[in-house]
This record gives C-alpha cells, structure tokens and sequence, in this order.
C-alpha cells in the first residue's frame, strides 16, 4: 500500500510541474504526411500516456531514474492531451470529451491511431539506439542498405522470399541500447499498437471494404514490428517494414488521406 501511495504521490507532483509548464500550442506531427485529425490525436495522446504511466510504475522503485523518465513523459503527455480541445476548461469536460472519444467506432480514426503510434514506435526507437536520422522520414531508408543487403525479411516469412536468415542477421546487426527508457517505451507501444489493431479494426470493416487478405497481412506486420523491436533490429528493417508495409497498408484499408 506504501508503494503505491509513493508512485501516485511522485506522478501527481511531476504532472502538477508539466500543467504549470505547458506549451502555448500543441501541434503534434504523427504517421508520415496522413492529414491529422483532432479525434485520433486525441486518442493517441491518451494510449501513449498510458503507456508511459505503465512504465513509471513497472520500473519503480528498482530502475528510479528510468521511473522519472516515463513518469515526465507522462506528465508532458497529459498535459498535451488535456489543453489539446479548446472547449475542455475543467475535469468534467475533459472526462465528458475522453469518453465520447473512446465510445467511437470509426474505423479510420483507429487506422489513424495506429498509424501514428506506429510512427512514435520509430521515433522512440531511433532515441533508444542515438540513430543521428529520422527515421519517420521515408527518404531515409536510402541512407544505408540493409545489413543483409536485401529487401525486408520479417521472421515468420519472407515478403520478398529471399532466403536470409533474419535470425542470423539479428545476431550479427543487434544495437546497442543508449536510452532505455526509450526503447522500452518502443517495446510497450508495438504492444498497444497490436493491441489497438486486434481490437478495434481486424474485425470491423474497413472503409473501402478491402478483402480479408489486407487484414491478414496487416495483422501480420503488426506482430513483425513487435519481433523487430524486441530483438533490437537494425533501424533500416523497421522503416522497411513501416513505410512499405503497414502504413500503405493501412492507407489502403481505410482510406487515409495524404497532406496535400
């Protein structure tokens, strides 16, 4: 009981600190040139501070710092997520709009979810490793080849059916973690996007009504991005996977629009 009483006291005083400190305007940039929209900004804000708030729990007391870490991060995303609607001025408004948002069932706003926290999956994953380039930037993926020198190869099959071992090729290529709080937060958050896929859109129709073998492959390259984190995958695999893969993918399936 002590425990817990500790953790809600640290996280409530570092929240308290963000509220104060808050940001003029919040213009978060998610999933590669989708044109944004305010519903699933919000529902991104909300799971990706939930995330950081599991950690900070998970990592205390026996890892304090990277406890802090997640635990800022948190406070910063709630912040965000709190001042993002102009018409939340209170608790009350802020648990009115949290519920009409979860209460939705449009499978697009989900797609959009997934797709920026697939993107947020990339960017923590370049902190967690100090990779000097963006890795949201598909341009990006020319700046080197493949360890193997092929196209990408997830470990329950081959999309290019080329014959590498990606074991092999993980066990040669593993990075080193510089940012562990960051690469846990890659790992948690290719779990919740799994999650949010397997729950809110594999068996809802997707807006165009796209066959069930998009479905099948998108379920797929979820379950790959989370092996790829897990086992430390050099950063060209992942963006192979995310910009050729799961993000056409999913603009395919539900419509997404592009940022004219």
């Amino acid at each position: 009981m002590i425990r817990e009483i500790t953790i809600f006291v640290i996280l409530l005083e570092i929240v308290f600190i963000g509220l104060v400190n808050k940001y003029d305007e919040i213009q978060p940039a998610y999933a590669h040139n989708f044109t944004p929209n305010s519903l699933s900004t919000f529902i991104t804000l909300v799971y990706r501070a939930e995330v950081e708030l599991l950690l900070a729990t998970d990592n205390f007391p026996l890892n304090v710092t990277v406890a802090l870490d997640h635990a800022e991060d948190a406070a910063k995303l709630i912040d965000d997520v709190y001042y993002l609607d102009e018409d939340i001025v209170d608790d009350a408004d802020f648990a009115r709009k949290y519920n009409e948002t979860f209460d939705t069932h449009n499978s697009t706003i989900h797609a959009l979810v997934v797709a920026n926290i697939v993107d947020q999956i990339l960017k923590e994953y370049g902190n967690a490793f100090d990779i000097r380039y963006d890795l949201t930037n598909m341009s990006n993926m020319l700046i080197t080849e493949m360890p193997d020198g092929t196209s990408y190869s997830p470990h329950s099959g081959s999309v290019n059916n080329t014959n590498v071992s990606t074991n092999s090729t993980y066990q040669n290529n593993k990075l080193q973690v510089v940012n562990i709080a960051d690469y846990q937060s890659a790992q948690k958050l290719s779990e919740k996007a799994s999650q949010i896929f397997r729950s809110n859109l594999l068996f809802l129709p997707s807006s165009n009504n796209t066959d069930s073998v998009i479905m099948t492959k998108l379920e797929k390259y979820m379950a790959d991005l989370s092996h790829l984190v897990e086992n430390k995958a050099p950063a060209q695999e992942l963006m192979m996977l995310v910009h050729g893969h799961i993000h056409p993918s999913l603009q395919l399936a539900y419509s997404l629009k592009l940022r004219q």
